[in-house]
């Protein structure tokens, strides 16, 4: 028992570091695109933090799993290396009491990447997508430029004298050009840049509006204390988000047809809901994977190497078909149990192969010659 918690504690911190560089990596790389949104949009830093954040329970679904198995495997090559393994072969442990501790190890990351699929994952992408709504739809920071003709959107220039806090702009000059037939210039001393229901617009202080009539020639001039004009591609409704990224609905929701936005994506929907119950046991399943090669038979460090070859060709291809039962399930609901057969089997297999593997006991010269060595 306290062998099995002595490597359980090493297990544990091993997972949680090896799982921490993954997910640094991947935020490395995947954070460049978020960071130049924020950047050309204007949008606060903290914007970008809670975005990078917000995007880290997608990732853990595969880091953790990765995480864990690299733990399995570390851990009992150093523990080999220190004939702490043998030792306890040699003393009568079987494969099963050896294995306790991964299989604990396997337990916790199960449920806590369960709690991540059925409660993390809907609510911090929810809050990913909402911030990246917003920043895609609000004013491009290159408009604060002072004394340049900017092309906000197709059909309209905009002119800034001077700009100042709080996106307050002085000597705003506008030339629209959006609806046809019509052609729309506006001075004003100052203007306010704000977002109406997810789309931007300038409300302007103190101002003119001269309109001309392309067909008629008609023009007309208003003098205005107040106007508010929406800086959008046409002066059709304003976007909407719909939410339909299934990372950001819950398991329920993706398997009830009549939560689909369109019925055309249910069943890429109903696959993900699967996808999201199975998920959780690919970390198990590989630490049972691990666990059940490296202690099968006679546990030596000659054989470690071709073992952890072995351990790892084994691993990605379980993953490589979990992902590619998703995959198949999407075109083919019948393929469906294949999402399950895909972690279950391979822990099936790892279980009994633990239980069945008989002892062998390394003799007392051979214990003293590796002693030695």
């Amino acid at each position: 028992m306290q062998f099995s918690r002595y490597i359980f504690a090493q297990l544990l911190r091993t997972t949680c570091a090896v799982t921490l560089v993954i997910i640094g990596i991947v935020w490395l790389f995947q954070t460049i695109r978020l960071l130049e949104m924020v950047i050309s949009r204007g949008a606060a830093f903290t914007d970008f933090i809670v975005m990078s954040l917000a995007v880290i329970p997608l990732w853990l679904t595969i880091a953790l799993p990765i995480g864990a198995f690299v733990a399995v495997n570390w851990v009992f090559h150093r523990i080999l290396n220190d004939r702490e393994l043998t030792v306890m072969q040699a003393i009568g442990l079987s494969p099963m009491q050896i294995a306790r501790a991964p299989i604990a190890l396997g337990i916790v990351v199960t449920v806590a990447m369960l709690a991540n699929s059925i409660f993390l994952l809907p609510s911090s992408f929810g809050v990913y997508k909402e911030l990246q709504f917003k920043i895609r739809n609000s004013i491009p920071a290159i408009l604060l430029q002072d004394n340049v003709f900017i092309d906000v959107v197709d059909g309209m220039t905009m002119l800034i004298g001077k700009h100042g806090a709080n996106g307050i702009a002085n000597d705003v000059f506008i030339h629209d050009t959006r609806n046809e037939g019509k052609v729309i210039t506006v001075l004003a001393e100052s203007g306010k840049f704000i977002n109406t229901d997810g789309a931007p617009a300038l409300v302007l202080q103190n101002g003119q509006r001269a309109e001309l009539t392309g067909d008629t020639n008609n023009s007309a001039m208003l003098y205005f204390d107040s106007h508010t004009m929406s800086i959008t591609a046409t002066q059709g409704p304003k976007s909407e988000r719909m939410p339909i990224d299934m990372n950001e609905d819950t398991i329920v929701n993706l398997l009830d047809p009549a939560k689909s936005p369109h019925p055309t994506y249910f069943s890429e929907r109903r696959a993900e809901g699967h996808y999201r119950i199975t998920s959780p046991f690919l970390g198990l399943a590989m630490i049972l994977i691990a666990t059940a090669l490296t202690l099968r038979g006679q546990i030596r460090r000659d054989l470690w190497w071709r073992r952890a070859f072995v351990n790892i060709v084994i691993g990605i291809g379980t993953i490589i078909v979990l992902v590619m039962s998703r995959s198949i399930a999407t075109s083919t609901p019948q393929f469906v149990p294949l999402l399950y057969a895909s972690v279950i089997v391979p822990m099936v297999i790892c279980l009994l192969s633990l239980y069945g593997t008989r002892h062998i006991a390394a003799s007392s010269n051979q214990l003293s010659d590796q002693a030695s060595a």
